[in-house]
């Protein structure tokens, strides 16, 4: 047991202040993705059903008009759209068509316009036609990617308003030593990831905030301090400070003090309480 766990005073401590991310930071980038899930959804899939009806018995239109017709490509996602004039029967048609797919492609594309035999109004590029399944799994990858981020959010934001709650409610903390994986900097401060191991259970990983100016409590190399409040599967980190807790100027003394090996350990951790009698 490392000296400072030792050290951690006995008496009843309360959390002033947690690094736990934002509840509604997190619940708004949920709400976020759920946005991009639904502008997605909206974006392609109108375009889909027109074509996939085109599909079904399309027809070339060889004396078709293209306008303004360009594909843009950015990463591997192609986005094509151009304005199509036609005429059938005496009756002109004209239509604006975008779609985008996934492509590996270096030149231009080459495309003819295609309508459906049932509906002459309806008509597209026979690249959109040729890439069709490959606009479905775009689409569909697209909207499983940012469903599955705001789900996840949305669990993070649980897990926060409820570790800040058994906080702010607990006064019993435990000191557990953590590992610390990795430290970001950012505008707003620090984001530090940890690694917790409590006995007989199997590693949590668990990332908290600090401030610009706020360092973990190292004990030595990348293991560093945080308390367990209560019975939350989550430990958070104490700082470099000692002012996350409400310890007094004493016991952030004697923390110091245990870090350089200047207290002995008592023989276990938690000691025995006495009984009332």
């Amino acid at each position: 047991m490392h000296p400072v766990l030792a050290a951690f005073p006995r008496r009843p401590l309360r959390i002033l202040r947690t690094g736990v991310p934002s509840v509604v930071g997190l619940s708004l980038l949920g709400v976020l993705m759920l946005a991009f899930v639904a502008g997605i959804a909206v974006w392609m899939g109108p375009g889909i059903l027109h074509d996939w009806e085109i599909r079904n018995n399309p027809v070339e239109v060889p004396q078709a008009r293209i306008s303004n017709g360009k594909c843009r490509s950015k990463l591997v996602l192609v986005t094509c759209e151009a304005d199509l004039a036609y005429a059938i029967g005496g009756r002109r048609y004209g239509r604006h068509v975008s779609f985008s797919f996934v492509d590996v492609h270096f030149g231009d594309y080459t495309a003819n316009v295609v309508r459906s035999a049932d509906k002459p109004e309806l008509a597209t590029l026979d690249i959109g036609l040729e890439a069709m399944w490959n606009r479905i799994g775009t689409a569909v990858g697209f909207i499983a990617l940012f469903l599955a981020i705001g789900i996840g959010l949305f669990r993070n934001a649980g897990r926060s308003a409820s570790l800040k709650k058994i906080a702010r409610s607990s006064d019993q903390l435990t000191p557990v030593t953590v590992t610390v994986t990795q430290m970001t900097k950012n505008w707003l401060g620090k984001n530090v990831s940890c690694t917790y191991a409590a006995a007989g259970a199997k590693p949590r990983k668990f990332a908290e905030r600090m401030k610009k100016k706020e360092d973990p409590f190292f004990l030595d190399g990348r293991t560093a301090l945080a308390v367990v409040p209560g019975s939350s599967p989550t430990p958070i980190l104490v700082d470099e400070a000692l002012t996350r807790i409400d310890l007094n100027d004493a016991e952030r003394h004697a923390l110091l003090a245990a870090r350089h090996g200047a207290v002995p350990p008592p023989a276990a951790w938690p000691q025995p309480q006495p009984q009332p009698r």
